[in-house]
């Protein structure tokens, strides 16, 4: 697909989002409370922000010489200014459009939270470009496989990605890299490739960008749909913005929060309440270091505020001072992303800091409903947004209608009317609201197995990929709310029956056969190597060697021969619970 100055919505669409409601819904009976929102400055009174270049703008105008953003070195805290910022976006859209990046065009970014990942983002959005950001856990297949689908025109990496996927991209794509000059053989000799330094001083100056309208196309978001085949969300600047001003005033988001972020920024979770809500507030971000020093850099920001999801609030439920483990002044802690535990949520509330649930699809932008401290409630994720409708419809399933409803996926107007009927997104989540009007999230429609991490994978196109083993006869993937997937795996018996022979194994059964330490050891290498291409969310960590088939006879197969997950992981529990506790 060719560069497109100004992407609108695939035509009908627009049609769509003011479709009627459906008979037979359930509507949100939500008592509604005016609040004033402590901002820093309303950019929504006589001029609201509609894309997100504006609101930085009104920020920087309001805030310019505030401390907005820091990142932690050397167990330090080192500060920018709106102002600082805001130049160092002006002088990467230079460089950009010096390249010939113009509105529309598509620009993909692999790294990990970085202060040139934020920057990055508002550099895309300034000049009209869409961002297209990938996950760090991707393999290189799969990042040079979305990168030739969206048409990238430049790709920016961090060191890290750049040795482990440059080779995999064309040599005539435009490649700029963070960090120091990299001594590596990737790309070797590519004059396309460029350190992040060399392409900010070549920049020419006095360029003009073309700003981006609100239906603009924003961001292109790749996810599992529900075929297991990656899906790229169509967020424009509407649906982040909308989404991010009403999420800030929910959640009454105020300039003296201080949030520290270290969930990834190539999720719109942290993009929407973290990212963007800072920009709409004029508040203080600070950047964690890394994954694996959160806490440290809970005590050294002192946040206010977090984001976060089930798994890493799992973590820490252990610790008998939570307030102060997490920087002393944390008011709120905000979780999303999967369901928490609620064990853990009992923990949290018990010391007089509750865990927040929210509730939201990428294809939401995300944030469907929100609790705050005043409508919390145990077992709920909240109260639907207020520009945000949402229905449950005779099935249960949960519909939602809205500004922040994704333009559609990309390139797939098949998958974009299966998604979006009568203006209505068909989340594949099953909900009811309770007497207070918060919604209550009571089961899944679609197959996605979300992690503890919030991590969404589909077990589809893992069991694909390991029905590529000769050493396998089929597969069933779990792992939903656990910290890694699972397998249960019929093994191919001739294989087996071989390889015993060979090693002259001695076994009196077939459950001693597929538990003997040289099998397991032999299936534990095969998984290795069949999913090395594979995300890091799609490998398999435990995994049990059945001495049976999945049958018809107990329910575990339709006729058709599908896999009938539940009954499967009911069949197996006690099994699966010894597995994950090895």
């Amino acid at each position: 697909m060719g560069r497109i100055d100004r992407f609108r919505p695939p035509q009908g669409i627009c049609e769509k989002l003011s479709g009627v409601v459906p008979h037979n819904f359930v509507r949100a009976q939500i008592p509604r409370v005016e609040k004033t929102s402590k901002t820093g400055h309303d950019v929504g009174m006589s001029t609201p922000s509609q894309t997100i270049p504006q609101l930085l703008a009104a920020t920087v105008e309001a805030v310019a010489d505030r401390q907005a953003l820091a990142t932690i070195a050397d167990e330090k805290l080192s500060w920018r200014t709106w102002a600082e910022v805001n130049a160092e976006v002006n002088q990467l859209a230079q460089a950009m459009l010096s390249v010939g990046i113009l509105n529309g065009d598509r620009v993909v970014q692999v790294a990990a939270n970085c202060y040139e990942w934020i920057i990055t983002d508002l550099a895309i959005h300034r000049i009209g470009a869409v961002h297209v950001p990938l996950h760090t856990s991707l393999s290189a297949a799969q990042v040079a496989d979305h990168v030739g689908d969206c048409g990238a025109k430049l790709v920016f990496l961090s060191a890290e990605a750049f040795r482990n996927v440059a080779n995999e991209l064309e040599p005539t794509l435009k490649i700029v890299y963070y960090g120091k000059p990299i001594l590596a053989e990737a790309n070797d000799g590519n004059a396309s490739t460029v350190g992040l330094h060399e392409f900010l001083e070549n920049a020419t100056e006095g360029l003009t960008p073309t700003p981006p309208q609100a239906s603009d196309l924003a961001t292109l978001l790749y996810t599992s749909g529900t075929t297991g085949t990656p899906r790229g969300v169509m967020l424009s600047h509407e649906n982040i913005v909308s989404n991010t001003i009403a999420t800030d005033k929910a959640i009454h988001a105020s300039a003296e929060d201080l949030r520290l972020c270290f969930l990834p920024f190539s999720h719109i979770y942290a993009r929407t309440c973290d990212l963007y809500g800072w920009l709409h507030i004029g508040s203080q971000l600070v950047v964690a270091e890394s994954k694996d020093t959160i806490l440290r850099d809970c005590k050294i920001a002192k946040p206010t505020v977090i984001n976060g999801v089930p798994y890493f609030y799992q973590k820490i439920a252990h610790f008998e001072d939570l307030r102060e483990q997490l920087g002393g002044r944390i008011n709120c802690c905000f979780c999303g992303g999967a369901g928490v535990a609620p064990e853990v949520e009992k923990i949290f509330a018990s010391q007089k800091l509750p865990l927040l649930p929210g509730y939201g699809l990428t294809e939401s932008s995300p944030v469907i409903s929100v609790s705050n401290s005043e409508n919390y409630r145990h077992g709920t994720v909240g109260r639907p947004l207020t520009n945000v409708e949402v229905h449950i419809d005779d099935s249960g399933e949960i519909l939602a209608r809205g500004p922040s409803i994704m333009l559609g996926y990309w390139q797939n107007e098949e998958a974009t009317q299966e998604a979006i009927v009568d203006g209505w997104l068909q989340t594949g989540d099953l909900g009811e609201f309770d007497e207070a009007g918060n919604l209550r999230i009571v089961g899944r429609k679609k197959e996605i197995i979300v992690l503890m991490t919030g991590k969404n994978v589909s077990p589809t196109r893992v069991e694909q990929t390991l029905a590529g083993s000769s050493l396998i006869d089929n597969s069933c993937v779990i792992g939903d709310g656990r910290k890694c997937l699972g397998a249960l795996i019929v093994p191919n018996k001739d294989s087996i029956v071989e390889e015993i022979t060979q090693r002259q194994i001695k076994v009196d059964s077939p459950r001693q056969a597929v538990n003997h330490p040289h099998i397991q050891e032999l299936f534990r290498l095969e998984l290795d190597r069949i999913l090395a291409d594979a995300s890091h969310e799609e490998q398999v960590g435990p995994f049990l060697l059945l001495d049976r088939e999945f049958t018809l006879d107990k329910g575990e197969m339709t006729p058709k021969l599908s896999l009938r997950r539940k009954v499967i992981e009911t069949n197996f529990a006690s099994e699966i619970n010894a597995m994950y506790d090895r």
